[in-house]
């Protein structure tokens, strides 16, 4: 039984380490350009997201009229799910278990979860605990230099695919 729940616990680490990836990945491929004649990603997230928050005074909320802007829309959680479903078989393939899916597309799943809101609550500040903490605002730095690089610091949440892959930026170039 322990073995097995170690086996579970490792999934989804995994998951969360392939999240930090896959979120790379979307984001610098997806979200950045057009894709196979594909544009709804680059559009929602590339111009409209970027041009709206950039890395001043307008990376915070400024118009209400856009707060739907800030998050993605609501089909898109279970369309990823949905196409990292392969990467979760996979998972349970290796760990000669189909449990593990569960904690695989779980670890995706709260990945996504806490990316929607940390991306929430960089954007659209307010009185929440967290967000003095020194662990949160060295990700909301990461992020808004996002906004000032867009091909740099590509992960939101946990930006290890950013230090694996070297786009890591950890401050603003110098004029």
């Amino acid at each position: 039984m322990t073995v097995f729940i170690l086996i579970l616990a490792a999934c989804f680490l995994a998951g969360i380490v392939y999240a930090s990836f896959f979120e790379w990945t979307l984001h610098r491929f997806v979200m950045h350009r057009p894709i196979l004649g594909f544009t709804y990603p680059y559009r929602s997230h590339g111009i409209t997201h970027h041009t709206i928050f950039g890395s001043g005074k307008n990376y915070h909320l400024i118009d209400e009229s856009t707060r739907k802007i800030v998050t993605m829309a609501w089909w898109n959680a279970p369309v990823l799910l949905a196409v990292n479903a392969p990467a979760g078989i996979l998972a349970a393939y290796l760990a000669h278990t189909w449990w593990a899916m569960i904690p695989f597309i779980g670890a995706i799943a709260a990945y996504y979860a806490v990316y929607e809101y940390f991306h929430w609550c960089m954007h659209v500040p307010g009185p929440r605990w967290f967000q003095g903490t020194s662990l949160f605002k060295w990700v909301d730095r990461h992020h808004r230099l996002h906004h000032l690089e867009p091909n740099r610091n590509l992960n939101v949440v946990f930006p290890l695919a950013d230090f694996v892959l070297r786009t890591r930026l950890s401050r603003a170039p110098q004029a």
